[in-house]
């Protein structure tokens, strides 16, 4: 939830830049060029996406411990640190130089977003968690979509239509 907080920060920061009377590009306040005000609203799905995708991790965890919340604990663990780095990419671009200089905390903050994505276990390692979790239904895939087919054969054979 730290990660979303810092997004929300971040977020926070770029509209104050970009809603500056005192900051104007062609006799314009910056929010009301299309691509900055497309990025705000980006940000803003993006972090309740991630909000939303910690939420139901933690309920999960709540509900079935944290053995029975794998999968979604691992979704988080890749969706939620690159959300901030992109959050943080898009804030910094809207600040021009000034974001990566020390007036502003968007630099200490991608740095701290670029380390979450290693310390807590890179994201190919989460992915491939993710990934391993999804592959092992194919079994259970396979005979639902077999059950459906002999479920429509029988409806078919009866004279019924689907």
């Amino acid at each position: 939830m730290r990660a979303i907080g810092m997004a929300e920060r971040t977020l926070d920061v770029m509209i104050a830049r970009v809603t500056d009377p005192s900051r104007r590009t062609f006799g314009r306040v910056l929010a009301r060029h299309g691509t900055v005000a497309s990025d705000v609203a980006k940000m803003r799905i993006e972090i309740n996406a991630s909000r939303l995708m910690v939420l139901s991790a933690a309920d999960k965890i709540d509900k079935f411990n944290a053995k029975g919340a794998l999968r979604d604990i691992a979704m988080a663990k890749i969706m939620v640190p690159q959300m901030l780095q992109r959050v943080i990419d898009l804030a910094i671009q809207a600040h021009g130089a000034a974001g990566v200089s020390q007036d502003f905390p968007l630099a200490r903050f991608y740095a701290g977003a670029r380390t979450l994505r290693i310390a807590d276990g890179p994201d190919e390692v989460h992915t491939m968690q993710l990934a391993r979790f999804e592959l092992m239904r194919g079994d259970d895939i396979r005979a639902r979509d077999e059950a459906i087919k002999a479920r429509r054969a029988q409806i078919r054979d009866n004279g019924s239509k689907l």
